[in-house]
């Protein structure tokens, strides 16, 4: 289960139960000039089993993750 509690306009707020781990994350945007924004996310893990993905294994998938939003990104900007 998944809970995002949005501060708008700036940030936003994970708590993730999950089944090998559970997990807290902040998310923050930070703008860098008139058209420049930067997102600074800060995560604490507590892992459940010994199962749970190694931290390369991690983050392969956030990764991955990141470059399906970055897809979206480009297919909204085509958009406007």
């Amino acid at each position: 289960m998944r809970i995002v509690t949005l501060h708008p306009p700036h940030s936003w707020h994970l708590d993730k139960v999950g089944q090998e781990n559970d997990e807290i994350g902040d998310y923050r945007l930070r703008r860098l000039g008139p058209k420049k924004t930067r997102l600074d996310m800060k995560f604490k893990t507590k892992d459940k089993t010994t199962h749970a993905p190694t931290e390369e294994e991690d983050a392969m998938q956030t990764n991955r993750v990141w470059d399906r939003y970055t897809a979206l990104e480009k297919d909204y900007a085509l958009t406007r």
